[in-house]
């Protein structure tokens, strides 16, 4: 019995949310895993690494790994190469999936505004641990061999920002459907359909010592009810970040077969990140979910480290680009 538990909320999760892509609270420092036009955007050669464990404690809960390098070169940086790999596991089901990003990014307007357009190429693995399964038919055609694919993937995105306000979108799993589900089975690997994303936030100065920076993540996939962030942040001294999001379903619009009392994964989010030693970042986020059906469990834990190292060459970047 050890996995009907956690098929449920896989159930929940696919089925319900049909929201696929890998959940990040810590999002607004690690971008580039939601938009390619991210790559370089910092000027520098950034490392960032991520784990996350949600409903800890639970057999079979989602885990997510990431691991994200980029760095900017060419003419005045304009050009952003990057590297993101993603490990993420749900129950019996894990995809791994390893990315080349290019961003270029052109000076527009005025106060130091940049228009990013990024591009991202991969390949995802879909697994199906089979032996960990506790079923009932030992029989049962979906769980008599492990199940590996391998699957070609895009991404593309815009990034638009200046030192006062950002705002970015981008779709991703945009070649979701190279696998013949029919073929290899509608009921082993779940299938995974185009994901779109918009961001968009401010910065307001508060004093000399703290700023402001409120913002907004949706996220679509024209299937399930719509998600979205409403974030906000303080920052203090330039070197601790303070913050609160709320994340909930929402109908934007009718679509096609959806209930709208389908169950939504509303949350609260805690995050405190912090710099130090001129190059490091600490992060950790904590969400605590107020659906009903989850109240119960423990939080979901999120920490993540990341490294800034300035090149020789003089940066072209905005004074404060981790802002955004």
């Amino acid at each position: 019995m050890k996995y009907y538990l956690p098929f449920l909320f896989l159930l929940i999760g696919f089925g319900a949310f049909a929201q696929q892509d890998a959940q990040y609270s810590q999002y607004m420092f690690n971008s580039m895993v939601i938009n390619p036009a991210y790559a370089g955007y910092r000027e520098s050669l950034n490392v960032s690494m991520l784990h996350r464990d949600q409903w800890t404690g639970l057999d079979g809960a989602p885990k997510t790994q990431s691991f994200v390098i980029d760095a900017a070169t060419g003419r005045e940086n304009r050009v952003g190469l990057g590297l993101s790999i993603i490990n993420d596991k749900l129950g019996l089901q894990r995809q791994s999936s390893a990315h080349v990003n290019y961003a270029y990014r052109l000076p527009v307007g005025e106060n130091d505004s940049r228009l990013s357009f990024g591009l991202s190429l991969g390949i995802a693995q879909y697994v199906l641990n089979v032996s960990d399964a506790s079923v009932g038919d030992a029989d049962d055609p979906n769980f008599g061999a492990a199940g590996t694919y391998f699957v070609p993937d895009a991404r593309f995105g815009f990034h638009y920002y200046n030192d006062r306000f950002y705002i970015g979108a981008s779709g991703t799993n945009l070649l979701a459907n190279s696998i013949n589900f029919q073929q290899v089975g509608n009921n082993t690997i779940a299938t995974h359909g185009r994901h779109y994303f918009v961001t968009a936030g401010a910065l307001f100065n508060l004093n000399e010592s703290m700023k402001f920076k409120p913002s907004f993540l949706i996220k679509e996939d024209t299937k399930g009810p719509t998600s979205m962030d409403l974030n906000s942040f303080v920052l203090i001294k330039n070197s601790v970040w303070l913050g609160a999001s709320y994340r909930t379903g929402v109908n934007l619009w009718k679509k096609t077969g959806l209930n709208n009392g389908t169950f939504k994964q509303n949350s609260l989010v805690g995050v405190v990140e912090t710099f130090f030693l001129d190059k490091f970042r600490l992060g950790y986020a904590y969400d605590y979910s107020l659906s009903k059906i989850v109240t119960s469990l423990n939080g979901t834990h999120e920490i993540s480290l990341g490294l800034i190292l300035n090149g020789k060459k003089k940066s072209t970047a905005l004074l404060t680009p981790r802002y955004f």
